[in-house]
C-alpha cells in the first residue's frame, strides 16, 4: 500500500474517533495528548499513525470503522504496517 493511501485511511480513522466522544477520550488518555494537542498536530503523520493503530487494536472499533469506510479485509492492517513498518508506535 502506498504511504499516501495509508495516510488517507489514518486521517479518516482520526475523524472517526473524533466523532465518538468516549473513544477519542480513550485515545487521548492512551496517547498522552489533550484536545489542544490533537487539534494542533492532527495532521502529523505520527499522530495519524497512532490513531490508526489505536483503532486497529480494538476489534469492535476496527470492524465498525472498516465497514463505515468500505475498507477491504486487511486494508486497515496494511495501512498500519505502511505507516509503522516496525510496529513501534514510537512517536
Amino acid at each position: 500500500m502506498k504511504r499516501t493511501h495509508a495516510l488517507d485511511i489514518s486521517e479518516r480513522a482520526l475523524i472517526f474517533l473524533a466523532n465518538r466522544s468516549s473513544d477519542v477520550q480513550r485515545f487521548l488518555t492512551a496517547s498522552g495528548l489533550d484536545v489542544d494537542d490533537l487539534q494542533a498536530r492532527g495532521s502529523d503523520p505520527s499522530i495519524l499513525s497512532a490513531a490508526l493503530s489505536f483503532l486497529a487494536e480494538d476489534e469492535s472499533l476496527a470492524r465498525e470503522f472498516s465497514e463505515a469506510e468500505n475498507l477491504k479485509p486487511g486494508q486497515l492492517l496494511q495501512a498500519c504496517a505502511t505507516l509503522d513498518p516496525n510496529g513501534s508506535m514510537a512517536w
